[in-house]
């Protein structure tokens, strides 16, 4: 009697998103190293053409969803960038308050004219941020003004005005970025393209298995003997995160 190694039972509805992604990449991939049968070019584990097609244009939509998941950290970017273009503006108004001071004429004359100009900008880095957006280039625009540009240089604010007009461009681009990132965000189809995913691969490995008993190759039994493998490291790695995600749960107050 030949030994038969079946294809390990897998939870595979518990894994998250990435996990579950990874796993079917993986899954895929040891699909197309079983190669095909001469010579009719069919598949080495039986499996139709048009199920191995279905499988890699759902992976597709799975790594789409899982890259949608990443819009928080366009977020924390757009947080960041708001900080150090507020930052800016700030400091130049300083500037600009500390130098009407100043014992040196050419110096006072300057920031004065300078921040009469300005001034209708001055609490723009408290206002929403798509309007600050906007006013920043208005601060720019009127700044750099052919007029103004030697109260900018006398009180030597070339340099605060490019980092901030370099910022607010940053805060612009990232804030299309998300925008564009929100529109394409189909984190809603996961649980419809999981379940197709789902039967796709028990089919597969179903297939696979009775080819590996019915019509034994060496295709065949590294296929088994690898989705056994894969399915024991993902075990692994998902007892492993849950693990943490246990040890890092504070402990209730007594």
């Amino acid at each position: 009697m030949k030994t038969i190694v079946k294809i390990k039972e897998f939870g595979i509805t518990r894994l998250n998103n990435a996990e579950y992604t990874n796993f079917s990449t993986r899954v895929l991939t040891l699909v197309e190293q079983a190669g095909t049968l001469e010579p009719d070019g069919g598949s080495a584990l039986g499996i139709e053409a048009e199920v191995q097609e279905e499988y890699e244009t759902l992976l597709g939509t799975m790594n789409d969803i899982v890259a949608q998941s990443r819009i928080s950290d366009r977020t924390a970017e757009l947080a960041d960038t708001d900080k150090q273009r507020d930052d800016l503006v700030v400091y130049l108004f300083n500037s600009i308050r500390n130098k009407k001071s100043s014992p040196v004429a050419a110096e006072k004359s300057a920031a004065t004219s300078l921040y009469n100009v300005l001034k209708p900008y001055v609490g723009c880095y408290r206002s929403p941020s798509q309007q600050e957006t906007v006013q920043i280039r208005g601060l720019l625009t009127d700044a750099r003004k052919a007029e103004n540009a030697p109260n900018v240089e006398t009180l030597a604010l070339t340099n605060i005005l490019t980092e901030l007009e370099t910022a607010n461009d940053e805060y612009a681009s990232l804030t299309e970025q998300r925008t564009e990132e929100r529109a394409a965000s189909r984190l809603d189809e996961s649980k419809t393209v999981r379940l197709r995913m789902d039967e796709l691969y028990d089919y597969i490995a179903t297939v696979a298995f009775v080819q590996s008993v019915a019509h034994p190759t060496d295709a065949t039994a590294t296929f088994v003997t690898n989705l056994n493998a894969l399915i024991d490291e993902t075990n692994a790695l998902y007892n492993q995160r849950i693990a943490q995600a246990k040890r890092k749960k504070p402990e209730p107050e007594v």
